[in-house]
């Protein structure tokens, strides 16, 4: 993805706080905006991160490099839409299907200071076009976009706004809304679901069984402050890679 089309998909991606829709249990896992952006996404995914940029925005490291984040295209944003990506965007929940590199299938929820009307605007001004559902940016790059209320925007490259509403409830899935309950949802970054065959293998190739899932929560301010938590298949599995990691340790 070139900057122009990354400063677009930052456009698409800006929307106001979530309204909650009554189709999905608002409870289990999450806290706050990041449960309400949970019952919109897929209930098949796999694996859910969470972002907070209010959060990051707040640290240490966001106030000391801040300036330097600042490049041509989101200074274009700011000048011709009235929205600035460095203080307008509040966090994001991103769902990702059984296989995580299928990008066709990952679905994007955003909250920040805008509605629909002034994002849709901003897609023109920025040399795009919105086509019903689907925004295009000026290089005609699609991005399906589905509004589940007037100020609640998903997007998704692969699934259309019909598809987005269909899948929803992400929150009706106990066993990875376990997992996210699990995590700081209140950090800048936190991350749950089940863990990838190629990372499984990696931590099999310690010694001990592979984990079958994870959490992960990461705080940011002048440095990094993370909490891992891996599930295994059993009580055994799980006691041998943590004696085998304490002897790493």
């Amino acid at each position: 993805m070139n900057r122009r089309n990354f400063a677009f998909s930052a456009i698409a991606l800006f929307a106001m706080a979530f309204t909650p829709l009554s189709a999905c249990k608002k409870d289990g896992g999450g806290a706050g905006a990041s449960s309400d952006m949970l019952s919109h996404l897929p209930k098949d995914s796999s694996v859910v991160v969470g972002i907070s940029w209010s959060k990051a925005r707040d640290s240490a490291l966001f106030k000391k490099y801040q300036d330097k984040m600042i490049d041509d295209e989101l200074a274009e944003v700011k000048e011709k839409c009235g929205i600035d990506p460095l203080t307008d965007l509040n966090g994001a929940v991103i769902a990702l299907g059984a296989d995580i590199q299928d990008e066709d299938k990952v679905v994007i929820a955003i909250n920040g200071k805008f509605d629909q009307k002034k994002v849709e605007e901003c897609v023109g001004k920025m040399g795009g076009k919105v086509e019903g559902s689907v925004y295009n940016d000026d290089s005609g790059d699609p991005m399906n976009a589905y509004w589940p209320a007037s100020n609640t925007l998903l997007i998704s490259k692969g699934l259309s706004d019909d598809q987005m509403k269909a899948a929803a409830c992400l929150n009706d899935k106990k066993e990875l809304m376990d997992l996210v309950g699990k995590t700081d949802s209140s950090a800048t970054l936190w991350v749950a679901g089940t863990v990838p065959a190629d990372m499984a293998a990696m931590a099999g190739g310690l010694g001990g069984a592979p984990p079958k899932a994870g959490y992960i929560s990461v705080n940011v301010d002048s440095g990094l402050d993370a909490k891992v938590g891996l599930v295994f298949a059993s009580e055994d599995e799980a006691k041998s890679m943590s004696t085998m990691l304490d002897g790493v340790m």
